[in-house]
């Protein structure tokens, strides 16, 4: 091998080297050559790059002006020596050395597309942003794809966006199948909220190249957020096969969550945890599962964990932990750590305007004429149950309760079905009317168990409603509000819900009139056999007059089952497996109250519990974890049963009414 063969392949070996990474293989190369040909420009140049990347910025300035010095005047590679030292002295601080220098490498390397991006670059670094557009337009006018996607990118820092997502969308037209361009411009197109090019834009890509991992987690996690859960499921489980990302098991376990296959979501939620120990929202995520699963004193558990962690997770996961620790501690009846720590909901939860304008309370004593401000801002069924602490509130000051238009009419109610009067006033408002007057703080609706020291749950009165339930006495079929459904956009609702297919049996129970609690009425949904009283626009004193001339409401973990407990009417709520922390087993009854009929669970001797919350309410709880769709089988067979034999027992009592308990 002659002297110029060998230079060359040492040259040649020793960039392969550079651009894989191989820093020690490069230098070995490099400095061969050195020992062959001392001051030989291109192994100068190759050893300021080693250098440069190694972080020795001001070795690499040494080489590369040795480099540049050294090289012949029409040296073809004089341009990347200007530019690696311009990088260097950019390193080192050297601003205007910097701008100099990359200025000379582009004059030697006019038509280099990578030096033209090494100048834009520079400039906008260095804040010469007139410069970086004007070498952003070279780079384009001669470098192809990667400058248009360097401008894109450019434009985008610079809060171009929409010509930003113009640039990429032409690249991508260009070139639609390389993957690089097509995740920038979906980034891009998700960032703007438009999802629906992105969906199109990735299953062009994965019609090309269905093995492209980031695409299908992409499409997987844009198909959850679109709450179409099964095809997401399976979009994210093919995406596993080929990327075990834990951010795309993460997301699988939250859409098996959502579905309500909770052996699935917690195994692939653990496997993640794993996989990525550190990931303190992947193991908050497998703590929700936890607890779902009914798995209280582990969810507990794995909250502690994490609150323990060194370092700490960041704030927000940090108060959703504290949260949902709070939750498990309420669900085992720890009142008083778990409305402390439930409090952290504040740290992520959105805030009305008032908590910007109106200090805190913290449960004082206000001056003459002050008054406080009570929002809300959880679900509505969420507010009938803490209302009952607005009464107690008013025992302290006087109340402006500001509730959404639906509850307006209800909440002004508060206390009359027992004929309780406290102390202070309370004025009902509703957010369109921001006159807070006489106002001196504020707090949040479910605040109050925490600042007034609520223990325990108190004795229950009816809060709600013109008047308190009371039981008809007739012999008439008996009217039975019924509420199978709840919010669907809730993340629980798929366990929550039920079908209306499975509740087919309920038809088939004489002596009954099944009533429906809400006002919107879905024929291709709604059971057959329920009738409509409520008008479409009924608001929730509307409800209540409804409810009012039942003698037993039937309903899901919803706002049904929450008016109508805080009137005192009968319940019996239906309870997924794991349920809601206020429907555990630390808040059942020690004994059930004659005013709700009893029912039997399959498999149970006793009848269903009695809540401390409501006193004429039971709950109805899944017998164990199933799949949705199985879940609700025994509960219903229960009801079927219990209402039959009420239905019996009131025939035989000549419709003078009923004993229950």
């Amino acid at each position: 091998m002659n002297a110029v063969t060998g230079r060359a392949d040492l040259l040649a070996r020793g960039q392969v080297a550079l651009r894989a990474g191989d820093m020690a293989g490069a230098r070995a190369c490099f400095a061969a050559m050195l020992g062959f040909w001392p001051d030989d420009p291109d192994a100068l140049h190759g050893l300021a790059c080693i250098a440069l990347a190694l972080g020795r910025a001001d070795r690499a300035i040494s080489l590369a002006g040795r480099a540049r010095f050294v090289a012949p005047p029409d040296h073809p590679r004089l341009g990347s020596y200007h530019e690696v030292l311009a990088r260097a002295l950019l390193a080192c601080g050297h601003h205007a050395a910097a701008r100099a220098a990359i200025r000379t490498a582009c004059l030697h390397s006019p038509d280099d597309g990578a030096i033209m991006l090494a100048c834009a670059e520079i400039m906008e670094r260095t804040g010469d942003l007139a410069a970086a557009v004007v070498a952003h337009a070279q780079a384009v006018a001669v470098g192809g794809v990667p400058a248009r996607v360097a401008q894109a990118r450019f434009w985008w820092r610079r809060g171009r966006g929409e010509a930003a997502l113009a640039q990429m969308r032409h690249v991508a037209a260009s070139a639609p199948h390389d993957g690089v361009v097509i995740h920038e411009l979906v980034g891009m197109l998700l960032a703007h909220d438009h999802r629906e090019e992105a969906e199109t834009v990735l299953r062009r890509l994965l019609a090309h190249d269905g093995c492209d991992g980031q695409a299908l987690a992409t499409l997987g996690a844009l198909l959850f957020a679109a709450g179409r859960l099964r095809p997401a499921a399976a979009m994210l489980r093919v995406a596993l096969r080929h990327d075990r990302a834990p951010e795309t098991a993460n997301n699988l376990g939250l859409t098996l969550m959502a579905l309500g296959e909770m052996a699935a979501a917690q195994a692939v939620l653990a496997d993640a945890c794993r996989a990525q120990r550190g990931d303190a929202r992947i193991a908050l995520n497998h703590a929700t599962a936890l607890f779902e699963s009914g798995q209280h004193a582990q969810a507990r558990a794995a909250c502690e964990a994490l609150l323990a962690r060194h370092p700490a997770p960041d704030p927000a996961t940090l108060s959703r932990a504290r949260f949902n620790l709070g939750v498990a501690r309420l669900a085992e009846g720890d009142l008083a750590q778990g409305w402390a720590l439930w409090e952290s909901r504040l740290g992520f939860m959105p805030q009305p305007p008032a908590t910007q304008r109106l200090p805190r309370w913290q449960g004082q004593a206000l001056p003459s004429g002050r008054r406080l401000l009570v929002t809300m801002g959880q679900g509505l069924g969420d507010a009938v149950h803490f209302l009952r602490y607005v009464l107690l509130a008013a025992r302290r000051v006087p109340v402006v309760l500001e509730v959404p238009p639906a509850l307006r009419r209800l909440a002004a109610t508060l206390g009359q079905a027992a004929g309780e009067r406290a102390p202070y006033l309370i004025e009902i408002i509703t957010p369109d009317k921001n006159d807070y007057q006489g106002v001196a703080c504020q707090c949040d609706l479910f605040s109050l168990p925490a600042l007034l020291g609520v223990r325990a749950v108190g004795p229950f009165r009816p809060y709600l409603g013109q008047a308190a339930w009371q039981p008809r006495e007739h012999a008439a079929p008996l009217r039975i509000g019924l509420c199978f459904a709840g919010n669907a956009a809730y993340r629980f609702d798929a366990r929550r819900s039920i079908a209306a297919g499975a509740l087919a049996p309920l038809a088939q129970v004489e002596g009954v009139t099944f009533i429906a609690l809400r006002p919107d009425h879905n024929p291709a949904q709604d059971p057959v056999f329920m009738r409509h009283e409520l008008a479409g626009d009924a608001d929730l004193l509307e409800t209540s007059r409804l409810i009012a001339t039942l003698d037993l409401v039937i309903s899901v973990d919803t706002l049904a089952a929450h008016l109508a407990g805080a009137m005192g009417c009968p319940v019996w709520l239906l309870s997924r497996f794991g349920g809601d922390w206020r429907w555990s087993a630390a808040f059942d009854a020690a004994q059930a109250g004659g005013i709700c009929p009893p029912v039997c669970m399959p498999g149970h001797a006793v009848p269903a519990p009695a809540s401390q919350w409501y006193g004429g309410l039971r709950v109805l709880r899944q017998p164990v974890l199933q799949l949705p769709e199985r879940a609700w089988q025994p509960v219903i067979a229960a009801l079927v049963t219990a209402l039959r034999g009420w239905v019996r027992q009131r025939g035989r009592s000549d419709g003078d009414g009923f004993e229950f308990g």
